[in-house]
């Protein structure tokens, strides 16, 4: 069956989706039913229903497509609409369900991967800034996890910008910037150069005030 789709692809390249080729066997259609399928996309949304062009396309018999073509429907993956206009009748297939399900799929992902991140650090985030995360906040923590910023280390940023006052994650961003700079990669980094910082500090102090007593 592979070498069908190879040879469909020479005779007319066709944009498959990544997330349909990814996930075309959850809805339980076999090869052929899927090789129909690309050539359908090919069409557009709306394609006027014609077995005898479907089947050269793909190299079969017009019974098998309209076969496939029943098979789709019945699964709820493409549907037959009927329409009348100035009384004459038109079939055409719309693409409609099958949107439907990869729109699903991708929503249904999306929301797994916040829960999981809401589980860790999200929740910290909410609960230190006192309120509910936007989308884009969301994505923006997505984005600093995916840069190779530990959780722990994210939120060390999260508590130094609310220590300071400051509650937007523009000013947590520039923080882990700076951080990154330096080559901080854990909390503990952190907390080492503070301390050096102190140490330092508290040694110009004891120099001035020595010398304010000479």
């Amino acid at each position: 069956m592979d070498d069908k789709i190879i040879d469909l692809l020479k005779l007319r390249p066709i944009v498959i989706p990544r997330i349909l080729l990814n996930n075309y066997r959850l809805f339980n259609i076999t090869d052929s039913e899927f090789i129909v399928i690309m050539v359908l996309l090919s069409y557009g949304d709306k394609i006027t229903y014609n077995p005898e062009e479907f089947a050269r396309e793909v190299r079969m018999s017009k019974h098998e497509v309209m076969s496939i073509i029943d098979s789709l429907c019945d699964k709820n993956i493409i549907s037959l609409v009927v329409e009348k206009v100035n009384k004459k009748t038109y079939e055409y297939l719309s693409m409609e369900l099958l949107y439907q399900k990869l729109f699903n799929i991708v929503a249904n992902d999306d929301k797994s991967e916040k829960e999981e991140i809401d589980n860790s650090i999200f929740s910290v985030f909410e609960k230190e800034l006192g309120r509910t995360l936007s989308p884009m906040e969301f994505e923006q923590i997505k984005e600093w996890i995916t840069s190779g910023n530990s959780n722990e280390l994210i939120i060390c940023a999260l508590r130094e910008a609310v220590l300071n006052g400051v509650g937007n994650l523009r000013y947590i961003d520039s923080i882990l910037n700076d951080w990154r700079k330096k080559g901080y990669r854990k909390q503990e980094d952190v907390k080492k150069d503070r301390e050096i910082y102190r140490s330092k500090k508290s040694k110009v102090e004891v120099f001035d005030t020595d010398w304010l007593n000479d």
